[in-house]
């Protein structure tokens, strides 16, 4: 029996070890990454203007995938717009659901094998019971949840990942809610050609129709969001 015990005790240890040594690895890559962005925005920027479309399209992909790993500040609010004015509006919200939706299979899963021993063994009170009524959560309420614009992408990933919500379902939110989040913003900075709070509130001054369409859109946003609050507290 003692010898059971020893044994199931050298196991959680090398599950610990191995989660403690990918952690690790996944801090240096940040590290790496975030050096290599802060350097060489503009020279991807000016990769991405002079090079064929089948090439650029995939180098922003990769490069918005890794971006989401930086996390001493934002790469992808940088690259929105540079991919707004470079590709237009539509090609730009293409490149960048098809990079959310391989960013969500990346981080849901991340979290999934990283964290959920964790939540499962270590939390208590009001998280354990934020977790255990996560798992019932419907489909619509994901839906709902993924086209808020609230909500950062990566923390709805991670914290799905961590609960027991099957990936085929956060993933048929992530496919069918991602698209109109994505594409208002980038039609609006490919309109403006770039981000500029000034020249955002010019172009609402412009087209009413479509600053009235936003409005409604974070009203409904905040709605759902104080819904989402009380429906777990």
């Amino acid at each position: 029996m003692l010898c059971g015990v020893d044994m199931e005790g050298k196991k959680r240890f090398k599950q610990i070890f191995i989660k403690i040594i990918a952690l690790v690895f996944l801090l240096v890559v940040v590290i790496i990454l975030g050096k290599f962005f802060s350097g060489n925005l503009e020279r991807i920027n000016t990769f991405l203007k002079s090079t064929p479309l089948i090439y650029s399209s995939l180098v922003f992909i990769i490069l918005y995938i890794l971006a989401n790993f930086v996390v001493f500040w934002d790469v992808k609010d940088i690259l929105k717009p540079v991919a707004a004015v470079i590709f237009g509006a539509y090609l730009s919200t293409l490149f960048i659901y098809i990079a959310e939706i391989i960013n969500a299979f990346l981080f849901f899963n991340i979290s999934k094998i990283l964290g959920r021993d964790f939540v499962e063994k270590m939390l208590k009170g009001k998280f354990k019971k934020f977790y255990e009524n996560l798992e019932n959560i419907s489909f619509s309420w994901i839906f709902m949840l993924r086209l808020l614009p609230l909500i950062p992408y990566r923390v709805m990933d991670a914290g799905f990942g961590l609960s027991k919500v099957s990936f085929r379902k956060y993933l048929a939110a992530v496919i069918l809610a991602s698209p109109p989040r994505i594409f208002w913003i980038q039609f609006i900075m490919a309109a403006i050609g770039g981000f500029s709070f000034e020249k955002i509130m010019q172009y609402y001054q412009k087209n009413s129709l479509i600053a009235f369409f936003v409005l409604i859109y974070f009203i409904v946003s905040i709605i759902i969001a104080f819904k989402w609050k009380n429906k777990f507290r």
